[in-house]
Parts: C-alpha cells; structure tokens; sequence
C-alpha cells in the first residue's frame, strides 16, 4: 500500500486516518520560485512511498517508543547485589567479551 502524496505544492500536508494517504493542501497565498519564474504549477506532481517505507516508518517510532535501559532488570540486579543474592559467573563474562571483541575485529 503506497502512500500517495499529491497536489500544487508541498507548502501544508495533511494525513487522513481513514485512507493512510498523505494529501498535499495548497497555499495559494504563496508562490513557489519555479512559480514565480513560469508563472504556472504543475497539478500533476506525485509522490509514492512503497510498504517498506511505511513499514521502516512504523519501526523507527516503535524504537523511539522503547526504553534505552529495561528497569526492571537493573532493580532486579540492585536487589540482589544489596541482599548479597548476585553471582558472577566469571567464565560466561570471558566469553561473551571474547565474542564481543571478535565481532568487532572482524567487522571491515
């Protein structure tokens, strides 16, 4: 499902609910520099966005949405380190620091 830009000018946009279609408003008050030189605007300008860009737009505010850090791990944690509950396992922090610094050798 594209997303359809279409009108005179790109001036005010507006986005209906119902059909997901981005809708150029024109402002007739103001003229373009292409306007000013010609004297006439194109009706037929369009632009298309294809389901991925509207997929990656979706995305990108659900990252924005997440929180950087999960709470409730860290309270987790603090807890059992204040009650002295915490262990280290020592060995699965080599590895993981070891694959860590392989991924990022190996990377061009």
């Amino acid at each position: 499902m594209p997303i359809e830009i279409t009108g005179q000018t790109t001036n005010q946009l507006s986005k209906s609910q119902d059909d997901k279609k981005l809708h150029v408003i024109p402002d007739n008050n103001k003229s373009t520099p292409s306007e000013k030189e010609t004297g006439d605007s194109s009706t037929l300008d369009k632009i298309s966005l294809t389901d991925s860009a509207g997929l990656l737009q979706k995305i990108e505010a659900a990252i924005g949405d997440a929180p950087v850090v999960d709470t409730q791990r860290v309270e987790d944690i603090r807890r059992a380190i204040a009650t002295g509950n915490f262990e280290i396992d020592a060995t699965r922090v080599s590895e993981k620091m070891l694959g860590f610094e392989s991924r990022l050798n190996s990377k061009p």
